[in-house]
């Protein structure tokens, strides 16, 4: 049986600010995320639909998007984003192997099978 990659990206601007050691007041980012997926291809030749692939994760993504993200984590680092995007992501759709989430286009956290 054949298996694949599937990698569907996107992006929301969302505001955040550090305290602690990273220390930043409120600034604005673009946020790019990656979500891959890895199974097996079904009857039809395909692991899953992008266009169902897209909608669900703007689905998720949507409450962040423009948001000052300290009102939805404590700690609103680009690593606590990629985690919760994966646990979310994980709990709503299948075959998810691992997600990236970037904030400058030169730097990327990843979770998930590597």
């Amino acid at each position: 049986m054949t298996h694949v990659y599937l990698t569907q990206a996107g992006n929301f601007t969302a505001q955040h600010s550090h305290q602690g050691t990273l220390a930043e007041g409120p600034h604005t980012h673009q946020f790019i995320y990656e979500v891959t997926f890895y199974g097996p291809l079904n009857k039809e030749g395909y692991l899953l639909d992008f266009r169902d692939v897209q909608q669900q994760l703007e689905k998720i993504v949507s409450p962040l998007k423009n948001k000052d993200l300290s009102q939805f984590f404590k700690n609103p680092t680009t690593e606590n984003i990629c985690i919760w995007l994966y646990n979310q992501a994980s709990h709503k759709m299948p075959y998810v192997k691992s997600v990236r989430v970037a904030e400058e286009p030169d730097r990327w956290i990843q979770v998930g099978d590597l």
